[in-house]
């Protein structure tokens, strides 16, 4: 294994000087893990780690670049949830992606479902890799409401972006989910800090918005602004083609395109990060509220671990 966790420097920085964080936990990459141990000793511990090799046999490596989107759907209307673009052509899209930069960098295709936008291309990317175990997230629940939201995350979705691109919010992903990013194509930038770091965070928690932060670029933070920031702990790494990403649960991040990327995501749940769903789920509420809901949690909560149980017996 090995770790990437570059140093910390604190220098009041200029617009043309990026700031960099460190000080933190290391992200160490590995390759030759079992599921096995990659829960015993990542998940159920809530540490990121980099996996190298659980991607090799996907046909999308070699096969996904801009261009093969631009050829293959060029004339198709695409939607933008983020950004003043709204809609654009496939291939307009493509076009401004392979030019994009830092100074005029493209708009980013965000959070797309897979299935959903591309179901053809769901054979590319199988067989899934099983480190990321049972996802009570993709489960029913009597809740519609809450399965709703959780089937929703479960999906596989689907990111392309420039050079000079970033996702917009600095956060941890809503409901406490886990998250497993998987770069397809090109290189991205990630910066990451541990829950602890979150009181130097700026949480938007008076907004009812816990896990998103105010904070913009991470690079060139505004420390008069934000002046508690200068001390969170965090650590900065590239993410390369047909490499696996875990973000564990309450971990903040954000990510930015050092060239064209193609990158897909997604959310779980499980017995590591329900306590963290079930708080998220009863932040909120009136007291005669939080104690139905806790009670559901609960029940629910048992109901995944007896399915999990089942699921685990030889039958014959």
């Amino acid at each position: 294994m090995s770790a990437i966790c570059e140093p910390a420097t604190f220098e009041k920085t200029s617009p043309s000087t990026p700031w960099v964080t460190g000080g933190g936990p290391v992200v160490e990459r590995r390759a030759g893990l079992t599921p096995k141990l990659f829960q015993q000793e990542y998940v159920n511990q809530n540490r990121p780690v980099i996996l190298t090799d659980v991607l090799s046999h996907w046909p999308a490596l070699g096969k996904w670049t801009p261009r093969f989107f631009a050829e293959k759907y060029g004339e198709r209307t695409i939607d933008f949830a983020r950004g003043p673009v709204k809609q654009m052509k496939m291939g307009d899209f493509i076009a401004q992606v392979e030019v994009s930069n830092a100074a005029a960098p493209a708009p980013y295709w965000t959070n797309n479902p897979l299935m959903d936008v591309f179901p053809d291309l769901m054979p590319d990317i199988s067989p899934f890799p099983l480190h990321p175990g049972r996802n009570w997230a993709s489960r029913r629940y009597l809740h519609k409401g809450m399965e709703k939201s959780l089937n929703r995350g479960a999906m596989v979705e689907l990111y392309i972006g420039g050079a000079g691109g970033a996702f917009p919010i600095l956060h941890w992903d809503g409901q406490s989910t886990h998250a497993y990013l998987m770069q397809i194509h090109g290189r991205k930038q990630y910066w990451a800090w541990p829950p602890d770091q979150s009181p130097w965070m700026y949480p938007r928690t008076a907004e009812g918005f816990a896990n998103l932060s105010p904070l913009g670029d991470v690079e060139r933070p505004d420390f008069d602004k934000y002046p508690l920031f200068r001390e969170a702990k965090g650590c900065q790494f590239h993410l390369d083609p047909g490499e696996m990403l875990f973000v564990p649960s309450r971990w903040w991040h954000t990510a930015k395109m050092t060239e064209p990327s193609i990158t897909l995501s997604i959310n779980t749940v499980g017995r590591s990060n329900w306590k963290g769903f079930a708080e998220d789920m009863t932040r909120n509420a009136s007291r005669p509220a939080l104690l139905a809901k806790k009670a559901y949690l609960g029940a629910a909560w048992m109901a995944n671990e007896i399915t999990d149980l089942f699921q685990s017996m030889p039958w014959s």
